[in-house]
């Protein structure tokens, strides 16, 4: 029985990952315009933010959150913040004299960007405190660490979906040889971005 519940939770969670999300679009944008090694990069970062939110509802902060909504919102308007910077810098490498000497600087920054990308969304947190409680499997261990356990089952299948997909999408762009197309992808990134930040602002 605790089995089938675990893989019934590990479905949903594969169901929920690939639900089309901003993390999701801007893993295939990267993907699309650096590789998916720097997609992957990303969903490193992303994933390393489940973490936190994980710890969150192990440690029953969740009830703090829902108490300060104030909180919610600071985090969510610094996270934006921060995506709007990273899309101006991502918009700024497009132009030829600053391409070769930002490049670096905006790929060391995708899991960075991943990491606060997923933090600056408190909401996480509240989903996971919903949604955790219809999948304990045990009548034994703690509550906690049946929470532990199943967020470690959600960050695992996210970072094989990520990945997974990063992969394909990068063996998709190179059969059809759109290599000469990056700044076009990378502007993609910036509308993302973007988007995710202005859903950040009005939620």
């Amino acid at each position: 029985m605790e089995q089938n519940i675990l893989f019934l939770f590990f479905l949903s969670s594969i169901a929920l990952t690939l639900f089309p999300g901003p993390d999701i679009l801007f893993v295939v944008s990267t993907s699309l315009a650096q590789g998916w090694k720097k997609g992957f990069l990303l969903a490193l970062g992303l994933c390393s933010g489940l973490v936190l939110h994980t710890l969150v509802v192990v440690f029953g902060l969740g009830s703090i959150l829902q108490a300060l909504p104030q909180a919610i919102r600071t985090i969510e308007l610094v996270g934006a913040a921060y995506l709007l910077f990273i899309a101006f810098r991502i918009w700024q490498d497009n132009a030829k004299t600053l391409e070769h000497k930002n490049k670096k600087k905006i790929t060391d920054s995708l899991y960075a960007t991943g990491f606060l990308m997923n933090l600056s969304n408190p909401k996480v947190s509240l989903f996971f405190i919903s949604f955790f409680p219809g999948f304990l499997f045990s009548e034994v261990l703690p509550y906690n660490q049946q929470f532990l356990i199943l967020g470690g089952i959600f960050l695992v299948q996210a970072l094989l979906v990520f990945t997974t997909i990063a992969f394909l999408i990068d063996r998709l762009k190179k059969g059809f040889k759109i290599y000469g197309e990056g700044d076009f992808w990378k502007k993609i990134q910036v509308l993302v971005l973007v988007g995710i930040a202005f859903v950040l602002i009005y939620p």
